[in-house]
């Protein structure tokens, strides 16, 4: 099958040890996603038509990860020889393709399609054999450093094991960005050796040997250091995940919605929120959870994947939503839990009233009606169906069964309300 172009690698091999992890590093997730995830998504939005992704350590695990996903295929490093190494495995899937190739680790979960964009553009534009996106840090511990002669011209990467103390001192910083040129990176790869402190194959190497050959090597500062951070460690992931949740809750204000106390609330990355709703301090959102236009969330309120608010919909103080959608107008205030519940519009929850949907064995569920409204305290014991229209009295437990619609039931177990004798 042709490749079709542009290209991109995304290095996902390594074991990431200091994460003292079973999980492949590249899979541990920041706000509700695998870093990989938004790295094959930068990788996308910057034009990326073909992604490989080298594997190595827990290889099952990123087949699962990115299982059906079209424009993905797998390369896999046996042995972890270097980032050029790392390279080189792709070379038997890409052969006869000709063309930009980016190369990025999975492992930095905060890059941004705009700037990858642009490196694909001016590598096109200039010709380039190697384009390199670079980032200046106030803290350049553990990055390669960029070297430029005396008229700002790329020279090369110097690994920060193998730097003099002067090169240390340099705040240009290579995060393993680059835009290749294919065939011209095989053969430059053919050519690297192991002469280094950590004798491995370093792919930092083959922007140099492209410039002996005469190939035109660029290193642009188009990265900022949010976006090159790399995850090695819990900290490390603490620290993505809150310029991401940062990121996330910027777009959603952008988008129109009010986030009353951003630094006290959590809302995944898969999550979607609709204009003018209103959400309060405390509340975490997670999944990939649905709300509406108008809708009042929290405070300390809990949707949970798989939620669906529809338009005005409030859910309060320490209620728990999951696997459930609420029509439109529904409320339920305060100390509520639905849970595999469909319900309709113009209801109301009482506060601590529960959807019973668990019976040790199976999730079960329970159905509301439009306009239905459930008492403090009430206990619908699932699967149950209450009609639209319908009371459930504060306390009541509804067993397994059915509340007609238009009735009114109360007591321990709930049964129906006698109208008054005549006469």
């Amino acid at each position: 099958m042709a490749i079709e172009g542009p290209v991109a690698i995304i290095l996902a091999a390594g074991q990431g040890k200091r994460m003292k992890s079973d999980r492949a590093k590249v899979l541990h997730e920041v706000c509700g996603r695998s870093m990989i995830s938004y790295v094959v998504d930068a990788a996308r939005g910057a034009g990326a038509r073909t992604i490989v992704v080298v594997v190595g350590y827990a290889a099952e695990q990123l087949y699962d990860a990115l299982d059906g996903e079209p424009d993905i295929r797998f390369a896999v490093q046996s042995e972890q020889l270097g980032t050029g190494h790392a390279v080189k495995v792709c070379r038997p899937l890409l052969e006869g393709y000709e063309g930009p190739v980016m190369v990025l680790v999975g492992d930095e979960p905060l890059l941004r399609p705009e700037p990858l964009a642009d490196l694909f553009d001016r590598q096109r534009r200039e010709g380039a054999s190697c384009l390199l996106g670079t980032a200046e840090v106030g803290d350049p511990t553990g990055f390669g450093r960029i070297l430029r002669d005396s008229a700002g011209r790329f020279l090369r990467i110097v690994e920060e094991r193998d730097c003099t103390p002067e090169e240390r001192a340099i705040r240009e910083v290579n995060p393993s960005c680059y835009v290749f040129e294919l065939p011209a990176l095989w053969d430059a790869l053919d050519q690297i050796n192991t002469s280094n402190a950590q004798g491995e194959y370093y792919l930092t190497d083959a922007p140099e040997q492209l410039m002996r050959t005469g190939g035109k090597v660029l290193a642009l500062n188009v990265l900022s250091a949010d976006d090159i951070l790399g995850v090695n460690t819990r900290q490390h992931l603490a620290q993505a995940g809150a310029i991401m949740q940062a990121r996330i809750q910027d777009h959603w204000m952008t988008e129109g919605v009010s986030i009353v106390d951003p630094g006290n609330t959590y809302i995944d990355g898969r999550a979607a929120i609709g204009r003018d709703t209103v959400v309060h301090p405390f509340t975490v959102i997670t999944g990939d959870v649905k709300i509406g236009e108008r809708c009042k969330v929290g405070p300390f309120a809990h949707l949970r994947p798989g939620t669906v608010l529809a338009d005005g919909v409030e859910v309060g103080a320490f209620v728990e939503v999951n696997r459930s959608s609420l029509g439109s107008g529904t409320v339920a205030r305060h100390l509520a839990y639905l849970g595999d519940a469909q319900v309709g519009e113009g209801v109301n929850v009482g506060c601590g009233a529960i959807t019973a949907n668990f019976d040790g064995e199976r999730k079960h569920p329970t159905t509301i009606g439009d306009g239905a409204r459930i008492g403090s305290n009430a206990v619908l014991v699932a699967p149950v169906e209450v009609g639209a229209g319908a009371v459930v009295g504060a306390g009541a437990v509804v067993p397994k069964g059915e509340v007609p619609p238009g009735a009114t039931v109360v007591g321990v177990p709930a049964r129906p309300v006698k109208p008054p004798a005549e006469g």
